[in-house]
């Protein structure tokens, strides 16, 4: 089916629409339907026997009150973010329970692999940086009385390495959640692992609304009507993640900011492509790369406004109140026509 054209709006969207999910196992008291149930979500990253989990948990319409933890019967944990020391290895069911504001609640369990420390040997330790699909590991073991001589990843795709500190490409097409792990082992066979949860996410790309007023998106482009330079331009910005980066990918491939939080100074206009003339009928791509490393969804970049003006407001997939709130970035694209 060929694609819908708005070129009142010099738009072109792509025919499927993109709708909000609904939260699973969860329950909600207020029969009206005015409240949204939370979803629940964690993230876990363990070291031998001690474990930090990560709330990644999400109220669209309110705010998460309380969090309930418990830790496969040994304990449990009312903070958001809880450390704990579990007192012997193997597999260990975690169970988180929110409740937002209005009562409703959700939850979630998963499980997580326990190894038992080693007297004298090394401590596993590494970070994971991602851009988009392309994730760097970084080795931060350390070994008190002895030397690392190994290493071996598993990279949460079935890939696995035994550099000291890879670099892997994951083809996720959505919000994926992998999990790492890293086994160091010193000149006396000692060993010690650690395993990390992290979040890797495709680039947002351009994502208007399927019909106004509709909350439906879907992915589009935005198509010159006359022959035209194109400015950019970063109007705002509420976030504190380092690399988000903005980006044009067709008909051109240009790199307009790599730091957007910080860099550049809000309200610097960009030409594209040097200032050069595009003809009437061209479409332009975009798609911003999240630098957030505790994306609690995907992040997205919404289109508003019309040719020769259009508005894209990006938000990295960080949680919190009142998220996402499409603030994080707000560019405008300017058509420039020529005679």
């Amino acid at each position: 089916m060929r694609p819908t054209r708005w070129r009142s709006l010099g738009l072109i969207l792509a025919v499927a629409a993109v709708a909000a999910g609904c939260g699973k196992d969860s329950t909600d008291p207020d029969p009206s339907g005015n409240n949204a149930a939370p979803t629940a979500d964690f993230s876990s990253s363990c070291t031998d026997l001690t474990c930090t989990f990560t709330d990644l948990s999400v109220d669209s319409d309110g705010q998460i009150t309380t969090y309930t933890w418990e830790f496969g019967g040994e304990g449990g944990s009312d903070q958001k973010n809880p450390t704990y020391t579990f007192a012997a290895d193997g597999q260990v069911d975690i169970s988180l329970t929110v409740t937002d504001d209005a009562g409703a609640d959700d939850a979630v369990a998963k499980s997580v692999t326990l190894t038992l420390p080693v007297a004298g040997g090394p401590k596993a330790d590494f970070t994971v940086d991602c851009s988009s699909l392309d994730c760097t590991f970084e080795d931060l073991s350390t070994h008190a009385g002895g030397t690392i001589v190994g290493w071996d990843w598993e990279l949460g795709d079935g890939a696995e390495s035994i550099e000291q500190n890879p670099v892997h490409h994951y083809n996720a097409t959505a919000r994926t959640l992998y999990t790492a792990r890293l086994t160091v082992t010193d000149g006396e066979g000692l060993t010690s692992t650690k395993t990390t949860e992290f979040t890797v996410s495709p680039a947002a790309t351009l994502q208007c609304e399927s019909a106004p007023g509709t909350g439906q998106f879907a992915s589009c482009a935005l198509e010159l009507l006359d022959d035209a330079t194109v400015t950019v331009t970063l109007e705002s910005r509420s976030c504190d993640a380092h690399d988000n980066t903005f980006q044009i990918t067709q008909p051109v491939a240009q790199t307009l900011f790599a730091d957007g939080c910080y860099d550049p100074v809000v309200g610097t206009p960009f030409d594209l492509n040097g200032g050069a003339v595009f003809e009437a009928g061209t479409r332009l791509e975009a798609e911003v790369i999240s630098g957030a490393s505790n994306q609690v969804t995907a992040p997205s970049l919404h289109v508003s406004g019309a040719y020769p003006t259009w508005t894209l407001s990006f938000d990295d997939g960080v949680g919190g109140p009142d998220e996402p709130d499409f603030d994080d970035l707000v560019i405008t694209v300017t058509a420039n026509p020529v005679p």
